[in-house]
């Protein structure tokens, strides 16, 4: 389906008056007319992009880029047009997903090829819409809008992802972790890896549209995208900052599950010792002194020698148990 948006200006030359969703015949009159249009084409079909292929002499390699999705964000200039490529995120299935949007960017002309669920060439494309005046700073604009709901949909992501990690820093904190909270700080890495992986080549593409005579032919246009490129620096920044604190979280997790397992061994080498002395004195006294030769018969009989031997039993392990306590190591 091709959405268009046409702007002729009147006699005077100060306002455009717009119609929307015309038929191929009278686009290709507005095409040749000294018309600025918005050509938006959504769930492209073969015919669809055929008919931009023929309109526009589109070069080959890319009327083959429209019909897929795998590219990263990119910028190609040709003498007639521009080409760009950018990627809208979302989330899907608790991952991070990219939208591509393509754009192509001629001295009156703007077209977008792209999925249904791209929402953000449908907010541009409603302001647009919804406000002719719009249409006084040239398509340049129209890419703007665009460019500028597709930088907003990574802050609602970027809120999610903060809000996940502070929820598991005060868990942390409060020493209410278990071994499964590992898992959903691996999904934060992962997300925050995609998101990172979107922005670093759209930034560069943002970067030489600041350059690009076409798009930025006033300085106030230039300002506008330079100021998406700072933007899209700090989402950048936010994002290096997020996954230093997805490390730390998980440097934490570790530290707690190794003071659980030091704790554990330390209890645990402490009851060796308290049940040490008991073992030494069971074996040293289960031999039997009684039927050995005469030097090394004992002087007392078995009752009174098993009481002696419980009671040190019982002193030995009472009073280790009391040292341990002291040294607050139980």
């Amino acid at each position: 389906m091709i959405r268009s948006l046409v702007a002729q200006p009147d006699g005077v030359g100060k306002d455009y008056g717009v119609r929307r969703n015309l038929e191929r015949a009278h686009l290709e009159q507005a095409i040749g007319d000294d018309c600025l249009l918005w050509l938006d084409v959504v769930d492209p079909e073969g015919d669809e992009l055929a008919w931009l292929a023929d309109q526009f002499q589109l070069n080959p390699a890319v009327v083959q880029d429209l019909h897929r999705d795998d590219r990263r964000p990119a910028l190609l200039v040709y003498p007639d047009y521009l080409f760009l490529s950018l990627f809208e995120p979302h989330m899907a299935l608790n991952r991070v997903r990219g939208r591509e949007i393509h754009c192509l960017v001629t001295d009156r002309c703007f077209i977008t090829v792209r999925r249904a669920e791209a929402e953000a060439v449908d907010a541009a494309y409603r302001r647009v819409a919804q406000n002719p005046l719009a249409w006084h700073a040239g398509v340049a604009y129209c890419f703007y809008l665009t460019a500028q709901h597709v930088t907003d949909a990574y802050y609602p992501l970027l809120d999610r992802i903060s809000m996940q990690l502070n929820t598991l820093e005060e868990q942390l904190l409060n020493g209410r972790i278990d071994s499964r909270a590992r898992q959903p700080v691996y999904g934060i890495k992962q997300q925050l890896i995609n998101l990172r992986q979107m922005v670093a080549p759209q930034r560069e593409v943002f970067s030489n549209v600041i350059g690009e005579q076409r798009l930025a032919e006033t300085g106030a246009t230039r300002d506008l995208f330079r100021h998406l490129y700072e933007r899209l620096l700090r989402v950048y920044d936010v994002i290096d900052s997020q996954r230093d604190l997805s490390n730390n979280a998980l440097d934490m997790m570790q530290n707690h599950e190794a003071r659980r397992l030091m704790d554990a061994v330390n209890r645990l080498t402490i009851f060796s010792m308290i049940f040490l002395p008991l073992a030494f004195f069971t074996s040293l006294f289960e031999l039997n002194f009684a039927t050995t030769s005469d030097p090394f018969v004992l002087p007392i009989s078995g009752a009174v020698l098993f009481m002696l031997v419980v009671g040190a039993m019982i002193v030995s392990s009472g009073l280790m148990f009391y040292i341990f306590r002291q040294r607050r190591w139980l």
